[in-house]
């Protein structure tokens, strides 16, 4: 079934398609990369779920039929009947060492998930340079594909597009995000689920949560790792609103202006 989408459309459609969306941070940026007091996202009377942010590399596993694709966070990078693929990172090269989880389906279905420790990052001596993890942390259906009948521009704004409010800047996001029972059935080895939470949205208070739930990681993979983290991202239960919140950015917005 793979095959046959890429000789229609064309493998760059099909990447377009199947990249995860850009995550926004829950305060907007301002200068010199602090925060603002403004939010990007409504997230007042929703509850919101937490997990770990892994500092890794983006794996995307797309499925089709008994077929799959292998990417990284920008690029496809291995067909399943293939002998041959890209190196880069060592995505694929892991996700065969690994077993990395497949899924037999009749609808375009991906996998999302973090790669991490190894070489991987500069920060891998956070989990551990000696070892490799990998935790899934979405998975979307792709119901309709007569969007690929449209223009990669036209593809890429249906993946995530604003909503154009002056007072919000919540992204919509055209793949179908699995909710988080349905996340949990697939018995995945998830991101950890954190406690979490926040008892105002000022950036202090935002920093005391993070200091407070998720201090250290969740995923050390060696006795020796350094155990940083960097943070966490929010979502609803339909995972149709996701916030990244990241101890670097708020300890910059709140270290003193010399």
């Amino acid at each position: 079934m793979l095959r046959e989408l890429i000789e229609k459309y064309g493998k760059e459609k099909i990447n377009t398609l199947t990249k995860y969306p850009s995550i926004l941070t829950l305060h907007k940026f301002g200068e010199r990369g602090r925060f603002t007091n403004e939010i990007t996202t409504n997230i007042e009377g929703e509850t919101l779920y937490a997990s770990e942010k892994i500092d890794g590399t983006n794996v995307r596993i797309i499925c089709y039929g008994d077929d799959f694709l292998v990417g990284s966070r920008n690029n496809i990078l291995h067909y399943s009947k293939d002998f041959y693929w890209d190196e880069s990172m060592g995505i694929v090269d892991q996700f065969y060492k690994m077993n990395l989880p497949t899924l037999n389906t009749d609808k375009l279905t991906i996998v999302f998930g973090e790669l991490f420790g190894g070489k991987i990052t500069a920060n891998s001596k956070d989990y551990g340079k000696e070892a490799h993890g990998f935790r899934v942390f979405d998975v979307a259906i792709v119901d309709q594909l007569e969007i690929l009948e449209q223009p990669i521009t036209e593809i890429s704004n249906w993946r995530e597009s604003s909503v154009n409010s002056s007072i919000d800047d919540t992204l919509r996001y055209g793949q179908g995000f699995v909710n988080l029972d349905k996340l949990k059935s697939y018995n995945f080895e998830l991101v950890p689920q954190i406690q979490f939470e926040l008892v105002n949205h000022e950036h202090q208070s935002v920093l005391n949560a993070l200091e407070k739930y998720i201090l250290t990681t969740n995923v050390a993979l060696t006795d020796n790792a350094r155990g940083g983290t960097e943070g966490v991202i929010l979502r609803n239960y339909d995972r149709t609103k996701i916030v990244k919140l990241r101890f670097e950015d708020y300890r910059r917005t709140l270290k003193p202006r010399k």
